[in-house]
């Protein structure tokens, strides 16, 4: 359970990298299945230049796919195993520095009679004089027999079908990812999710703070209560009201129905159960203040 624990917050640290920090880490375990390749392979195996770029780009497309497991990162959030998420996707990424080593190897021998340009395929603009370059031999015993598909001018074609499948599957991935975000900020479900993956990543504190930082206030509540303002302040949530309403006053009634209406509030289950205070202060529209609300998980059973 530790080691699995150890993982989760590992697999939070990681999803909180920037988009450019991803991309480098992808490719550094991108390298790491590659150098594993350079010290296994032992083959004298050749491929031509056609069969080398459907290959290639069939690697691209399935390593692509398998990104499509970040779809489940909420329930993953919620059921503990990112990690699980997080192994998948760097695994894939391996296999696929892996396999794409060894076809580069295959194409460093069959272009140049060594092993040694298989480097180019992993540095940009320079992995096209790889594939580019003619066969040494126009016949070789170790050439890789590859089925119609994939040889000459059709495995071109195909190459370039897998090159905009490996597109479309990404582009789909971002629009779902997107897409799961807006949901996300409506479904209390998800919301709670991501309440408490926020509280695991920066803490409660910096989490209460993220989340005032981020309020769009003022929200009308009614017809004469406005939320005027969220503030963080050490583990307080504070949310000041404004009531257009002279002369009001706080009743038990209504001082029962507000700490309810906060313990019902399933985003903030996550916030109490780590700590965190909710206080609601109601104000007249003078400054008057009418009374406050203020709730800890004790109130609310948690």
């Amino acid at each position: 359970m530790g080691d699995r624990t150890l993982l989760e917050e590992i697999a939070i640290q990681f999803v909180n990298q920037s988009e450019s920090t991803l991309q480098q880490i992808g490719f550094g375990f991108v390298v790491i299945g590659a150098v594993i390749a350079a010290f296994v392979t032992r083959s004298k195996t050749e491929i031509a230049r056609a069969p080398y770029f459907a290959y290639s780009t069939l690697i691209f497309f399935l390593v692509s796919a398998v990104q499509v497991v970040w779809l489940q990162s909420l329930p993953a959030m919620i059921g503990g195993y990112l990690w699980a998420l997080m192994a998948i996707s760097l695994a894939a990424s391996v296999a696929g520095g892996f396999f794409f080593c060894r076809i580069a190897i295959a194409r460093s021998r069959d272009a140049y009679g060594h092993s040694r340009m298989a480097l180019l395929a992993f540095i940009p603009i320079a992995n096209f004089w790889l594939l580019m370059t003619p066969s040494k031999h126009a016949i070789s015993a170790n050439r890789v027999p590859t089925i119609p598909i994939l040889s000459g001018g059709l495995g071109v074609v195909t190459g370039f079908i897998l090159l905009a499948a490996t597109i479309g599957v990404t582009v789909y991935i971002e629009e779902q990812a997107r897409q799961m975000e807006q949901r996300a900020q409506l479904e209390p479900m998800s919301q709670q999710a991501g309440i408490d993956f926020l509280i695991r990543s920066n803490g409660l504190e910096g989490t209460l703070k993220l989340l005032a930082d981020e309020s769009q206030t003022p929200i009308t509540v009614d017809n004469v209560t406005t939320l005027a303002r969220i503030e963080a302040i050490g583990t307080q949530l504070r949310r000041t009201y404004i009531v257009d309403f002279e002369g009001m006053t706080m009743t038990d009634q209504f001082q029962r129905g507000s700490r309810n209406g906060i313990c019902a509030y399933e985003p903030f289950e996550p916030l109490l159960r780590a700590g965190a205070t909710i206080r609601e202060i109601y104000v007249e529209r003078s400054g008057r203040e009418i009374g406050a609300v203020m709730v800890t998980r004790q109130e609310c059973g948690f």
